[in-house]
């Protein structure tokens, strides 16, 4: 669908004919043929150095430059990869997988970052097994619905739906666990945002399992609240590797006031209808990470003071029931983010929810699930 090719280094940009120099760009392939690859062309710099460029899909976007291709050799030898986003700077520390799913960050002494042309050269140490290289942990689609799958198979309450189609005519899927008696509702929304993968990926999974395990207060929680999920609303997006935009170049946490594209109108209607059948909106979430995470954008203060304080109280429950420390921005309900449609348009309290980019993984989990335990709690208090 995305045109991804497999090519390997072979005579490029290589200028000197010797059957070694030959034989050492002969050697290494890179691939970008998987979903949620990002590498746009590779440029031999000889001694067994090497250019990747990275572009964007789309433009204007912020300093964000994602990047992900695997690499191998024919023989075991060590590489230089020099990572050049042309107009933008190096963001994340590159996480390496043998497979895609186990992920450790690159070494220290095996990164050099050029802070004033925004460059970065990877040392990497290449065979035959395929290496992965990527700016955050590689979630494609496939991934997210396979992990739904296995939910589908434990928790049979959930029930999955087919919400509307994306630009490029790819499925968005929802998840519901609904009791028909039940008339209050939370929203959970992820991946707008492609490579955000530590907050919309891995510590959104971690919330919504809570939400759905089978202890006390999930449980309690479930008996008076519906839980409405979007666990990938941007698949166009996160399968072609774009840095933050969908299919049609556009960023989905700035169309939620006009929108134009297919996937927030898909929110829309489908919360529009659950409103009209009774459900009332009590709380809604939207998963992201920032280089400078973790923190919440919450309301403004003049909006805060208009609402029954949900939110207050929850960053209290956190705070007072474990280490975390919650950092809370404000930011202006007059902006088209996600979580002001929310509130202006249903009354309903809401945040975004930051991770950071370089957060333990396994912390991000942790804060994850204590977040949601005591949602949970804050709003049975309230109910």
């Amino acid at each position: 669908m995305y045109f991804k090719t497999l090519f390997s280094i072979f005579f490029f940009f290589f200028l000197v004919s010797s059957c070694d120099k030959t034989k050492d760009v002969d050697d290494v392939t890179f691939d970008n043929s998987f979903l949620g690859a990002r590498l746009d062309s590779i440029e031999y710099l000889g001694n067994n150095k090497y250019r990747a460029k990275i572009y964007p899909s789309f433009e204007p976007v912020n300093d964000s430059p994602y990047f992900a291709f695997g690499v191998s050799a024919k023989s075991d030898k060590n590489i230089e990869v020099e990572l050049d986003y042309i107009n933008y700077k190096h963001r994340y520390i590159p996480k390496l997988s043998p497979n895609k799913k186990d992920w450790i960050k690159i070494q220290p002494h095996n990164i050099i970052i050029d802070t004033l042309l925004g460059k970065a050269t990877l040392k990497l140490k290449v065979s035959k097994k395929k290496l992965y290289v990527a700016a955050q942990e590689i979630e494609s689609s496939e991934d997210t619905y396979h992990w739904i799958n296995n939910l589908l198979r434990e928790y049979p309450q959930i029930k999955k739906i087919i919400t509307g189609k994306t630009v490029l005519g790819n499925n968005i899927y929802g998840l519901e666990v609904e009791k028909p008696t039940s008339k209050n509702a939370i929203v959970l929304i992820a991946r707008q945002h492609p490579p955000e993968t530590p907050g919309g990926s891995i510590g959104f999974k971690a919330f919504f399992e809570e939400l759905i395990s089978e202890t006390n207060y999930a449980i309690h929680f479930r008996e008076n609240f519906n839980i409405y999920t979007f666990p990938l609303l941007n698949p166009d997006g996160a399968d072609a590797g774009n840095w933050r935009h969908n299919a049609n170049g556009v960023d989905l946490n700035r169309d939620w006031i006009e929108f134009t594209q297919p996937e927030t109108q898909v929110v829309k209607e489908f919360v529009s209808k659950k409103v009209a059948l009774g459900q009332k909106i009590r709380f809604a979430i939207d998963f992201h990470t920032s280089y400078s995470g973790p923190y919440m954008l919450i309301l403004d203060s003049t909006n805060d003071a208009k609402t029954k304080g949900i939110i207050p109280k929850w960053i209290n429950n956190i705070e007072r029931t474990s280490s975390f420390k919650v950092e809370a921005r404000r930011r202006s309900q007059k902006l088209p983010y996600c979580y002001n449609y929310f509130y202006n348009e249903l009354d309903s309290e809401a945040v975004t929810y930051e991770e950071g980019d370089e957060i333990n993984r396994n912390i991000i989990v942790q804060r994850a699930k204590l977040y949601a335990r005591e949602l949970m709690n804050t709003l049975s208090e309230k109910h």
